[in-house]
């Protein structure tokens, strides 16, 4: 096969970006340039995420490729890939064909080369409700040999090529692509040559992290830390918590809590504390709510043991089940009481999968049922298998939980709430339709009882968690706030977004960018400066890669 870029017309020089001006463009049109990420084997425009890909050369030097094989590591382009027409020519090989998931990553969706069974394969929010891949990739390409992948999209439609055989079509795609790159995951991959084509443009690194997972480069003693949850004591105290994954970025297996704490706003944290360690199993899914009279911390969080999957607690197969547990700390988050399970006092006998928030819960503070601590949930059918959301709440300062009102429909789970004036609450809820917006339902006796759900067209989604803060109260002719976070996308966990809303939540007039590229999880705290701090995921070619702390006023959330 022909060497990929040699064969290219470019009028650059290695290692830089050059613009060509097409004939006859308006001057709204997007300019079109050329970024070349690698180039005859050798690393040019991009950028790694894990261990550096190696630089091998066969013993004449007539062939040189970049190689890497295992899970976690990234080659990536260092420009990303803004809206309308693009081309992008990848020029590698693969060692086996064995189902191991390598693939080329558009974000958080990723158009995978050798699946299960030996099949293309697609999968993200990008790919959520199209057809799957098809073709097994052995009648395309051969282990070992060379082969051109090529992804174009013209006028809306996308179209993936292997040795120019088209392969996949996707309809209708017509966003910002941002950064891509390639993975070998469980294979062995060599790249030759790497470029994209189209609406370049330069992408902003991540903000400083807090929680460095291990795989992207973190020394802090957990392959990935994911989930975050953040609250301002009543002293003033900023406690971040989060799961600590020991050994993959995966949802079960040997997961902790783990916490730092800021006693001076965020500007500086402690070093991780270990809130729950259950040997292998999965401590996760942090709530954290302070009770403002009693100045008291309780966190909800779940349990299940470490080898018992999702999937399999959901059919009943598990060894166990999903367990609920409450921790208090009454000094500000120094030291926590041992989880005691309520399980028995929150969850339905038919219920199988069962998640606290996650992110925060709240305290009600106005109305007959003031005083109320209410903690977001959601939970899986036995019967049917389908998601809804509840809340639990507790009426004696955390001694003792009862469940409150679930959805009356179905296909809404992970979930924050807030307060509204007057006492009532929202529920505002991850949405698995293809409407790709936020679904609310309201509850006029304290969690109870819900309204029938509701589309927010305003808080777009790619189906992820989010999180809502209520700010500020009205006072005197001032209204009050209420924050909204999460990726604002509705085909990939970028965007990191934060939306602001001054009518409880009617409409999100301003807003403000706090990271474009991938990001997923959140949570919002009020500062005690006045300012608000967003805890959320974020990294370069993957969300996992760390948890970050930004801060931002008010005034700066603008039309």
């Amino acid at each position: 096969m022909q060497c990929l870029l040699t064969r290219i017309c470019l009028a650059v020089t290695l290692g830089c970006m050059t613009s060509m001006n097409m004939l006859g463009l308006m001057a709204s049109e997007p300019e079109v340039t050329t970024s070349v990420v690698v180039y005859s084997g050798k690393a040019a425009e991009l950028k790694w995420i894990g261990k550096p890909w190696a630089s091998i050369e066969d013993p004449k030097g007539s062939t040189s490729a970049l190689l890497a094989s295992g899970q976690n590591r990234w080659l990536l382009s260092r420009s990303g890939i803004g809206a309308g027409d693009f081309q992008i020519r990848v020029r590698l090989q693969l060692a086996k064909l064995d189902g191991t998931a390598a693939a080329f990553d558009f974000g958080s969706s990723r158009f995978g080369l050798d699946g299960k069974a030996g099949l293309l394969f697609v999968e993200g929010p990008l790919f959520r409700n199209q057809p799957a891949a098809t073709l097994k990739i052995a009648d395309l390409v051969q282990p070992g040999a060379p082969f051109l992948l090529e992804v174009i999209r013209k006028d809306e439609q996308t179209r993936f090529l292997i040795n120019g055989q088209s392969v996949y079509t996707l309809d209708g795609w017509k966003g910002s692509v941002g950064r891509v790159g390639l993975r070998p995951w469980r294979n062995e991959m060599a790249v030759f040559d790497f470029s994209i084509k189209g609406n370049l443009y330069e992408l902003p690194a991540p903000p400083e992290p807090l929680f460095p997972s291990g795989f992207a480069g973190g020394t802090e003693g957990y392959h990935t830390f994911r989930i975050p949850s953040l609250t301002t004591t009543r002293s003033g105290t900023l406690l971040a918590l989060c799961e600590g994954r020991k050994n993959s970025t995966g949802d079960s297996g040997d997961i902790d809590l783990v916490m730092k704490r800021s006693t001076d706003g965020g500007k500086t944290w402690s070093q991780p504390v270990v809130l729950w360690d259950n040997g292998e199993n999965t401590c996760g899914n942090p709530c954290l709510v302070v009770d403002q009279t009693t100045g008291e911390l309780l966190l909800l969080a779940t349990w299940n043991l470490g080898d018992d999957h999702e999937s399999e607690i959901i059919a009943q197969t598990s060894r166990d089940t999903r367990r609920v547990y409450v921790l208090r700390s009454k000094d500000d988050g120094l030291t926590w009481s041992q989880p005691v399970e309520i399980t028995k006092d929150v969850k339905q006998p038919d219920w199988t999968w069962y998640a606290t928030g996650p992110g925060g819960g709240i305290q009600i503070q106005q109305g007959s049922h003031a005083g109320r601590l209410v903690i977001p949930c959601d939970h899986i059918e036995a019967r049917t298998k389908k998601y809804y959301s509840h809340v639990i709440y507790s009426d004696d300062h955390g001694q003792t939980w009862k469940l409150g009102g679930s959805t009356p429909a179905a296909g809404v789970n992970e979930c924050e709430v807030v307060e509204l004036t007057g006492g009532k609450l929202l529920l505002n809820m991850r949405n698995a339709s293809a409407s790709r917006q936020r679904q609310t339902s309201m509850s006029e006796d304290g969690g109870l009882t819900w309204s029938e759900l509701k589309s927010d067209a305003a808080l777009i989604e790619p189906v992820c968690q989010a999180a809502i803060l209520r700010a500020s109260w009205p006072a005197r002719s001032e209204p009050g706030w209420i924050l909204f976070s999460n990726p604002a996308s509705t085909t990939s966990r970028t965007n990191l977004t934060v939306r602001g809303s001054r009518d409880d939540g009617q409409t999100w007039p301003v807003s403000k960018v706090l990271y474009t590229g991938p990001a997923a999880y959140s949570d919002l705290a009020l500062l005690p400066d006045g300012k608000v701090g967003c805890l959320f995921e974020a990294g370069e070619a993957n969300y996992a890669e760390s948890i970050v702390f930004v801060t931002f006023g008010l005034d700066e959330l603008t039309t």
